[in-house]
């Protein structure tokens, strides 16, 4: 997996150099960006697959596997917004203090705005290469453990049948749900970054990565340089947020007519 997606960066990158400068359009009449700000095809579906990368206590990588999709709508060609859905995995170890690795099993919910750099900064219409930036609001069902590098014992978990909710508004205190839930909920912040490759018309090839602020230091089933259990029960950290990405490889397919 991790050789088709540098294959496919490559891929994209070489495309992208060997395009001409600017293409005109195909309306006979105007090349300029500003004689048609609407898509042609407003509305899109993506589909994504990629691999993750963790960042907190248990910082050492070990990549696992994410898949995803998303359907939205382009307001115009420079601005859209699209509802996303992900699910897979998160992992890391550390040797150092802890020497333990971790699992966490994941599924988001997510509110994108997409802003395309060049539509917007291109003086005539561009070529099949784009380049976007993006950032949203979301949040994030997890169930993470933590185990013993050596005998792969159970030494942390973020969830049990004692379990309760946290408040989302609350950083820290004893949980007001009720107990039993089987997975973490807290609020994520994404923001990242895409470049796609117009196959065709309606079909897309591209590249995307993505940053997540997670409200929690529990992802990696640690909290802080501890080896106390971070179960929800127990309290909620007060301690630095984690964070995680993934680079994927997606597919979009665009449809509608502008009116």
């Amino acid at each position: 997996m991790r050789y088709t997606l540098l294959l496919i960066c490559w891929t994209v990158t070489h495309i992208s150099f060997c395009q001409p400068a600017h293409y005109r359009s195909t309306n006979g009449i105007s090349g300029k960006k500003n004689y048609n700000r609407r898509s042609d095809h407003p509305g899109f579906i993506n589909i994504r697959a990629g691999l993750t990368q963790f960042f907190g206590e248990l910082d050492s990588q070990d990549m696992h596997a994410v898949a995803g999709i998303n359907a939205g709508w382009a307001f115009n060609k420079q601005l859209s917004i699209q509802a996303d859905y992900n699910a897979g995995k998160v992992g890391g170890e550390k040797q150092d203090f802890f020497n333990s690795y971790f699992v966490n099993e994941f599924n988001t919910l997510e509110c994108i705005v997409k802003w395309d750099l060049t539509e917007q900064f291109s003086d005539q219409e561009p070529g099949p290469v784009h380049f976007a930036l993006y950032a949203g609001i979301g949040q994030i069902w997890f169930t993470a453990n933590a185990f013993d590098i050596d005998n792969n014992k159970l030494l942390r978990f973020s969830n049990s049948k004692l379990s309760a909710r946290n408040p989302l508004f609350l950083r820290w205190g004893r949980p007001k749900g009720r107990p039993g839930i089987k997975k973490t909920r807290e609020g994520i912040l994404p923001v990242g970054t895409s470049l796609d490759y117009a196959l065709l018309k309606q079909l897309k090839i591209g590249l995307d990565y993505r940053f997540y602020f997670v409200r929690t230091d529990k992802m990696d089933a640690t909290s802080g340089w501890r080896l106390t259990n971070p179960e929800e029960s127990e309290s909620y950290s007060d301690t630095p947020n984690d964070r995680f990405s993934f680079l994927s490889v997606f597919l979009s397919y665009r449809f509608g007519r502008s009116k």
